[in-house]
C-alpha cells in the first residue's frame, strides 16, 4: 500500500474517532452554553481545541467547566481554570513521554497529583525508574497521597521504590498511604513511618500489615520502632490528617471555583 494510501486511512480513522468523542461531549457542551455568555462559551471552546490538537485529554477540563457550572462560579474563572488545567495536563504527559504514548487517563492522574504539589521531578523518578507493565500513574497517585499524610519527598520516593523492587503489585501500593497514615496516629513522624514501611516491604511483609496495631518492626523487643521514642499517649500525638511541621504545599492547579 502506499504511504499516501496510508496517510489517508489514518486520517480517516483520527476523523472517526474525533467525531465519537466530540459527539460524546456534546451533552456537556450544552450544559455550558446553557450557562455561560456566548464569548465565555467561544473561551471554552478555544481551549479544548487547543488541547485536541496537542493530543491532550478533553475530559478533565470539561468536567472542570462542569464543576465552575455547577457551583456558579463567575465564567472567567472557570476559563481561567481550564487554562491553568491545560497546561498541567500538557506537562503530565511531557512527563510521561518514553516510547509508548500515555493514555488520556495516565495524563490526567499525573496533572491532578501535580495539582495537588507532587513535584515535577519526583514524577519523572517515577517514570524512569518504573519497569514495563507498572501502574506509573497510580505510584504518582500514592506519592501525592503520602505527601499529604506530610512525608517528605525522599522517604515517599523510597517507599515507592521499595514496592517497585518487590512485585510492583498495585494492590500492595494501594496499601501504602493508609499504612504510614496508621502509624503517624500512634505516634511515628511521617518520614520514620514511611521507611518503617519500606523496610517491611523489602523484607517482603505486606504494607497493610504495618497500620494494623501491634505490627510495627520491633515490637515485643522493648523498642517501639525506628525513632527509639517511647508511644504518644492517646491525643497528644499527630492530628488526624497532615500532621504537625509538616504543613501541606500549596497547589499549584486551577484556582477553586467557589
Amino acid at each position: 500500500m502506499k504511504m499516501s494510501t496510508l496517510r489517508g486511512v489514518f486520517a480517516a480513522i483520527a476523523f472517526v474517532a474525533l467525531a465519537g468523542q466530540l459527539a460524546a461531549q456534546e451533552p456537556a457542551m450544552e450544559r455550558i452554553r446553557a450557562a455561560l455568555p456566548p464569548d465565555q462559551v467561544q473561551a471554552v471552546e478555544q481551549v479544548l481545541a487547543r488541547a485536541r490538537e496537542q493530543n491532550l485529554p478533553t475530559e478533565p477540563l470539561l468536567e472542570k467547566a462542569l464543576e465552575g457550572v455547577a457551583k456558579h462560579a463567575p465564567p472567567p474563572l472557570i476559563v481561567q481554570a481550564l487554562d491553568q488545567l491545560s497546561a498541567q495536563l500538557g506537562e503530565a504527559r511531557n512527563l510521561l513521554k518514553n516510547g509508548t504514548p500515555p493514555s488520556s487517563d495516565e495524563v490526567a492522574a499525573v496533572a491532578d497529583a501535580l495539582r495537588r504539589g507532587v513535584p515535577a521531578k519526583a514524577v519523572s523518578t517515577i517514570h524512569e525508574q518504573a519497569r514495563p507493565g507498572e501502574p506509573v500513574a497510580l505510584a504518582v497517585h500514592t506519592l501525592a497521597d503520602l505527601l499529604d499524610r506530610g512525608v517528605p519527598v525522599g522517604p515517599a520516593l523510597d517507599v515507592l521504590k521499595a514496592w517497585s523492587e518487590h512485585g510492583a503489585q498495585a494492590d500492595q501500593l494501594r496499601q501504602i498511604p493508609a499504612a504510614v497514615e496508621g502509624m503517624i496516629r500512634r505516634g511515628e513522624m511521617p518520614g520514620e513511618a514511611a521507611a518503617q514501611v519500606a523496610s517491611a516491604v523489602r523484607a517482603g511483609q505486606p504494607a497493610g500489615a504495618m497500620g494494623a496495631k501491634g505490627n510495627m518492626p520491633n515490637a515485643g523487643q522493648g523498642k517501639p520502632g525506628m525513632s527509639g521514642r517511647p508511644p504518644v499517649p492517646p491525643g497528644t500525638g499527630p492530628p488526624a490528617g497532615r500532621p504537625q511541621g509538616h504543613p501541606k504545599p500549596p497547589p499549584h492547579g486551577p484556582p477553586p471555583l467557589s
